[in-house]
């Protein structure tokens, strides 16, 4: 007699349903926080278009819109003017949430400055036409000018016009009126020992802006004659003086000597 075959429990059908149960529970779930999230979260509102504007008028124009502006980078750029937004991100036209973090790059404008005329002004108002030029007021010395009133500019360097770095200092000499006659002060204002020379120096080829200075060694100490920004190929021709028994001039291109005598 053969013994009796025992067929195995219908297990798999109560493992499916739960499995769709779990399916289910998971969609259902899905759908409910989206349609929470639909009902709470902020509206959309469009990015304005920004690029152009000052940095108050964007700011001011995202917080209308429920947005709030972030500059987070300032650069030079010779076209935009300083203060004014180069690129915002995300970008005007675009769709975002009420609250959104917009992100400003802004112009500090141009990186060079145009060297005003400040010659027989006052230290005040040369110091004053500087500053708005974003230039700084250097060394300041002074001489005798027979036509210059005391205390005003006679003479500067870099010379105006020049276009130079912003920030770039601006020498000034500041006249002390008229000499005095040779028989009212016991030593002439300028020893024997004066002596003159002429520099002439041609820039080379290399970056498109190079600084140029002239440097007098003399008895009194160093003296900066000239300092100016030229292209490669122009020509420079100062006369220099310096007073003793050694006198010497040194040329100096961006920092480095490039040329040395005594005269």
């Amino acid at each position: 007699m053969w013994p009796t075959q025992r067929h195995p429990e219908p297990r798999l059908l109560p493992q499916v349903f739960q499995l769709v149960l779990v399916v289910g529970a998971l969609i259902i779930s899905y759908h409910l926080l989206v349609f929470v999230w639909e009902r709470t979260a902020p509206p959309e509102v469009t990015v304005p278009e920004i690029v152009g504007l000052s940095e108050t008028e964007a700011t001011r124009l995202l917080s209308a819109k429920g947005l709030r502006g972030e500059v987070v980078t300032r650069r030079w750029d010779e076209k935009v003017p300083e203060g004014s937004v180069i690129t915002s991100h995300p970008p005007g036209g675009r769709r975002v949430r009420v609250g959104r973090v917009v992100q400003l790059t802004v112009s500090s404008g141009s990186r060079w400055a145009v060297v005003p005329d400040v010659r027989e002004m006052s230290v005040d108002r040369a110091r004053a036409l500087l500053n708005q030029a974003k230039l700084n007021l250097g060394n300041q010395r002074a001489e005798y000018d027979p036509t210059v009133p005391i205390g005003y500019v006679i003479r500067q360097a870099p010379e105006p016009g020049r276009k130079v770095p912003r920030g770039t200092d601006v020498t000034l000499w500041l006249s002390k009126g008229p000499a005095p006659d040779a028989g009212q002060v016991n030593q002439p204002e300028r020893p024997s020992g004066t002596r003159s020379t002429d520099v002439i120096y041609t820039v080379p080829a290399g970056a498109d802006l190079q600084e140029v200075l002239i440097v007098v060694h003399d008895q009194s100490g160093d003296h900066t004659v000239y300092r100016g920004y030229h292209q490669p190929g122009e020509t420079i021709k100062k006369r220099v003086t310096g007073t003793g028994d050694s006198v010497a001039v040194e040329v100096y291109l961006s920092d480095l000597l490039v040329e040395r005598r005594e005269f």
